[in-house]
């Protein structure tokens, strides 16, 4: 089945008034309730939530908030425990809706977590509706930008496969989770993900999530945390995202050639030509010219967030005893390692063991995960 337009194709209802959706919410009882949405992250800054896809009993939905339908209308229906509510991918999905519209989601089955819970290492939905139901999905519109208007009728398409095919999913994976034992996992990833919330970040040093950072000394640090505030304010200003104003890989080339060598920048690979010379040049120059005459005061921390504490020889022996336990585990379970535990939470269980604190009280543990681990050395009671 080619799912960019099929010869046969069940119709598309779009909702684009309170009036509607008022309507459309009042009328869903019983069965479960798919949901997915479309952002046009690659496109504008910051992401607007574009699309809302729901199917409910076969009937396949798109909500558009664009036409300034108010989404807080979906809020009782979303907080419904009683009705399930299927995603596949919830988090960025959850993240959105809560902080453009106030949403929060109870009654949650996310067939993402399913799907890895299961064993599947091919965990995207394209591959899960390939294998399980022999359905395509046009990779064309994956990088669409969702809040051009009209739709065409193949995105339309492709928006709402994204949710068509989730209740046969979860029957699917909900058989699998219980042949193995796994659905409580299941469970209790679900119950934590209805938690998540958006938060804005603390941008005072974005530098920290520039990859390469940590090699450069305090002062480049400084120079690179100017450029990446500068990046953010171009990138809000033309509604852009900031990777399509200067890549990060660029940023870095800028703050690690010196003081000394701030004017030429035609020699710059991957800089943008708006600021190889003329206005855009002369602003960048002004940035680097400030950066580099900021006072040692004004560096950032080289023991800082995001930054890992030297660890001791008898600690890295023992993290990597555990991790060879871990990937037996994982190894018998047929479930990829990460998924058992990551680094991060073994480091985080023995840093509590060496400090005296219970390790099964690890904020990040999941009750399944401690029932696999607490059998190791040091853990056990």
């Amino acid at each position: 089945m080619d799912a960019s337009l099929p010869a046969m194709t069940p119709p598309i209802h779009w909702i684009r008034d309170d009036k509607r959706l008022l309507e459309r919410v009042e009328s869903i009882r019983g069965g479960s309730l798919a949901v997915d949405t479309e952002s046009d992250s690659l496109h504008h800054y910051p992401e607007r939530v574009c699309l809302v896809q729901l199917t409910h009993l076969g009937r396949d939905e798109l909500i558009d908030p664009l036409a300034g339908v108010d989404l807080s209308i979906l809020a009782p229906l979303l907080s419904d425990a009683s009705l399930p509510k299927l995603f596949h991918g919830a988090d960025y999905d959850l993240r959105l809706l809560h902080r453009e519209f106030g949403l929060e989601v109870s009654g949650l089955f996310d067939t993402m977590v399913a799907s890895r819970l299961t064993g599947e290492r091919s965990f995207g939905l394209a591959a899960l509706l390939s294998k399980h139901f022999d359905v395509e999905l046009d990779k064309r519109y994956q990088r669409a930008d969702w809040s051009r208007r009209p739709l065409t009728p193949e995105m339309e398409q492709y928006a709402a496969m994204d949710t068509r095919f989730l209740e046969d999913l979860v029957d699917l994976l909900a058989t699998e989770l219980k042949r193995l034992g796994r659905m409580e996992w299941a469970t209790e990833e679900f119950r934590r993900l209805e938690g998540v919330r958006f938060r804005e970040r603390n941008d005072e040093e974005p530098f920290r999530r520039v990859k390469g950072h940590g090699k450069l000394s305090a002062q480049t640090q400084a120079v690179l945390n100017r450029l990446c505030q500068f990046r953010e304010q171009v990138a809000r200003h033309k509604a852009r995202p900031p990777f399509r104003i200067v890549s990060d890989a660029v940023l870095l080339t800028l703050a690690a050639r010196g003081p000394d060598d701030l004017r030429n920048f035609t020699t710059v690979q991957g800089l943008p030509r708006s600021y190889r010379s003329g206005a855009g040049a002369e602003r960048l120059l002004r940035v680097l010219e400030e950066a580099w005459s900021l006072p040692e005061t004004d560096w950032p921390s080289r023991v800082g967030e995001g930054r890992k504490p030297r660890r001791s020889a008898s600690f890295e022996a023992r993290i990597k005893d555990w991790k060879t336990r871990r990937d037996v585990i994982a190894d018998e379970l047929h479930l990829e390692s990460s998924i058992v535990a990551s680094r991060g939470i073994l480091e985080g269980l023995l840093e509590r063991v060496e400090a005296g604190e219970d390790p099964s009280a690890h904020p990040d543990l999941r009750r399944w995960q401690w029932n696999l681990l607490s059998g190791f050395p040091g853990l056990s009671a």
